[in-house]
C-alpha cells in the first residue's frame, strides 16, 4: 500500500488523493462488471463474419463463459492513464508510442491458460514500460507518468483486449472439456490490486523513478 500510493505520488497526485486512489484500488477489486447479461459459448455472428478471412480454421465454441472487468484493477488505472493526459502530466502522442510498444510486445508474449487467464512474464511490462517512460520523457517527473500509462494501457490493449479478440482465445481459455458446473468469468484486471493491469502501472513508476534516482546519485536532484 505504502508503495502503490508513493507511485501514485511520484506521478503527480496529492498525498491524500494518492492514498484515496490506493483505497479505491483495494475496494474496486471486489467489484467485477459484467459486459453481458448472459454466458456464452460461441463466438456470435458478427465475429465470424470479420475473421471470414482468417487463414487458419479455430474452434468456434467454448465452455460457457462471462466477460468483465474489474474496477480496481482494470477501470481505475484507466481513469488515472487519462487523468494524467487531461492535466497535461504526459503528452498524449508520447503516450500514445509508449502504449503501442508495450501493447505490441505483451500481445506477442501472451500465453492463455485454460481456466486461468492470460499470463505474461511478471517482470515484463513493467520493465518495458519504465524503458519507454525514461526514453520517451524530457526529464524526471515526465518519465514516471509516462510509465504509467505504458504499462497500464499497453499492456491492457496488447495482452487482455487484443488477445481476447485472436481467433480460439476464448475456446482456449475455456475449452468445452474444462469440468466445471459454472460459467468461467473472464475478467479484465480480475485479480484487482494483484493483477497484471495494476502492478505493471506501479512497478513501472518505481522503477522508472529509481533508475533517474540511480544516475543521478539522488532523487531530491532529480526533482526537477
Amino acid at each position: 500500500m505504502h508503495l502503490s500510493r508513493s507511485a501514485f505520488e511520484m506521478v503527480g497526485f496529492s498525498h491524500w488523493t494518492a492514498t484515496l486512489a490506493v483505497f479505491g484500488c483495494i475496494l474496486g477489486s471486489l467489484v467485477d462488471i459484467p459486459l453481458m447479461e448472459s454466458p456464452i459459448s460461441a463466438y456470435p455472428g458478427w465475429y465470424m463474419t470479420a475473421m471470414s478471412q482468417y487463414p487458419a480454421a479455430f474452434p468456434t465454441t467454448f465452455h460457457p463463459l462471462y466477460l468483465a472487468v474489474n474496477v480496481g484493477g482494470c477501470i481505475i488505472p484507466l481513469v488515472v492513464s487519462a487523468h494524467l493526459i487531461l492535466r497535461g502530466r504526459a503528452s498524449f502522442f508520447k503516450s500514445v508510442l509508449g502504449v503501442a510498444v508495450v501493447a505490441a510486445v505483451t500481445y506477442y508474449v501472451a500465453e492463455a491458460i485454460p481456466g486461468e487467464g492470460i499470463v505474461l512474464p511478471f517482470w515484463l511490462s513493467p520493465l518495458l514500460a519504465a524503458v519507454m517512460g525514461l526514453a520517451l520523457a524530457r526529464g524526471y517527473r515526465r518519465s514516471p507518468p509516462l510509465a504509467y500509462i505504458s504499462g497500464t494501457i499497453g499492456t491492457l490493449i496488447g495482452a487482455d483486449i487484443l488477445s481476447l479478440l485472436t481467433p480460439g482465445i476464448l475456446p482456449a481459455l475455456s475449452p468445452l472439456q474444462l469440468l466445471r458446473a459454472q460459467p468461467v468469468v473472464l475478467s479484465i484486471g480480475g485479480a484487482g490490486v494483484f493483477d497484471g493491469i495494476f502492478l505493471t502501472g506501479i512497478i513501472a513508476v518505481l522503477l522508472a523513478a529509481g533508475i533517474v534516482c540511480l544516475f543521478r546519485g539522488s532523487c531530491e536532484e532529480a526533482n526537477d
